[in-house]
């Protein structure tokens, strides 16, 4: 692998973070056989949750953050906790303690105290074309099939040593041969709402970590972003086409490709499937965090069909802050809006032990992270169910 001088340098001379951000790259790029190192404009961390890093990872980040500086905009995943109200989430002071230092271990470092899954929402948006390289497996989908960036699937360190040395190995999504469609997918069902998730747990499942290639779809980018984060959920995948609606439709590659349908059956299915339990002492929303249309969405749902159960909502701090008369209306109703963390990667565990959402990301985690059966359906049909 080719490396510039200027890597050369970082790898022998840099400081002890930039030289082990070096070593790992160049080891990375040298098990997929990249033939250099890339410059990236931004760079997004996962990693940042004590529940997933225990012990282990937070002396990984705060011995990492000892000499470490992000050279790119960088922006970081959720945390296990909100840090303001981690109480409220029936958090422990050891865990909140732990979860405090992580986040100040990644203050050190310069990253943008983002504590979000959807940094595009927030800022970090790259251009078409753009190198980046994100972790966060519904994030890197969406970058990749939505807004025509280009990443791979990154892990937690591999992303936060591209941030520190400024490159990645040039290989898998950064090449055009990467990016080719793989299977077509005719969707003969219409697609509104949660049916967006269904039709992603059932396309990731399908594709089994390749591109897929829809025909009849059409999508808001919320929608898409939901399609992202279930796509990624079961099977792996970092990328798709939609036939006359994303970046680089035209550009794939259809003869001869195996092909697959999802219809109406297929998504009543799956979402019997991944309804793992009857009655739900909790609504749990955010998994990929909302955006402000979609707090303000909750807002109205809930003024309509004000819940008997708990309702816990999820977004980031800059989200909150821009639909901050939505925000009041929920909690006015009794709802709970949550910061710096998420569905899945909290302890929402403490408090509940089935858990009713939209989100097939959340169905597939919820019950391997957090112990938890799952009713899977429409926002607006759980709402009703669970009115008071």
């Amino acid at each position: 692998m080719r490396l510039s001088q200027r890597q050369k340098q970082l790898r022998d001379h840099g400081t002890a973070a930039e030289r082990t951000a070096m070593r790992l790259l160049i080891a990375l790029g040298e098990i997929y056989e990249a033939d250099r190192l890339i410059p990236i404009t931004s760079a997004h961390v996962a990693g940042a949750s004590y529940k997933m890093v225990g012990d282990p990872g937070l002396e990984f980040i705060e011995d990492f953050a000892a000499g470490a500086r992000v050279v790119v905009p960088t922006t970081v995943n959720p945390l296990g906790m909100d840090l303001d109200r981690w109480r409220e989430q029936k958090i422990t002071h050891d865990f909140a303690a732990k979860q405090e230092r992580i986040a100040r271990a990644y203050r050190r470092m310069g990253v943008r105290e983002s504590f979000s899954c959807t940094p595009y929402l927030i800022g970090n948006r790259p251009r078409f074309g753009d190198h980046v390289a994100w972790a966060e497996s519904s994030a890197v989908c969406f970058a990749n099939s939505v807004l025509g960036a280009r990443t791979n699937r990154e892990g937690g360190p591999a992303a936060l040593a591209a941030s520190v040395a400024g490159v990645t190995p040039n290989y898998g999504f950064h090449l055009d041969e990467g990016r080719r469609a793989t299977m077509i997918v005719d969707v003969r069902a219409r697609l509104r709402g949660h049916r967006f998730s269904l039709a992603g747990l059932l396309a990731g499942r399908r594709a089994s970590g390749g591109v897929p290639y829809f025909r009849g779809v059409r999508g808001t980018e919320t929608d898409l972003k939901w399609l992202c984060a279930s796509i990624a959920s079961t099977g792996d995948t970092a990328m798709f086409h939609i036939e006359r609606g994303t970046p680089e439709w035209r550009r794939a590659r259809l003869k001869g490709l195996p092909r697959t349908r999802i219809t109406e059956r297929d998504l009543a299915e799956i979402e019997r499937e991944f309804t793992t339990g009857e009655d739900a002492d909790i609504i749990g929303l955010g998994s990929p965090q909302l955006s402000s249309e979609e707090l303000v969405e909750i807002s109205r749902l809930m003024e309509k069909n004000r819940p008997r159960i708990p309702v816990w909502v999820f977004t980031s701090r800059p989200v909150r802050d821009e639909a901050r008369r939505a925000v009041d209306t929920i909690e006015s109703f009794g709802g709970k809006v949550f910061v710096d963390t998420c569905l899945e990667v909290t302890m929402i565990e403490n408090v509940s032990k089935t858990v009713a959402t939209p989100s097939g990301k959340g169905a597939v985690y919820l019950p391997t992270l957090c112990g938890q059966k799952v009713v899977l359906g429409d926002v607006a049909r759980l709402f009703r169910r669970y009115a008071a």
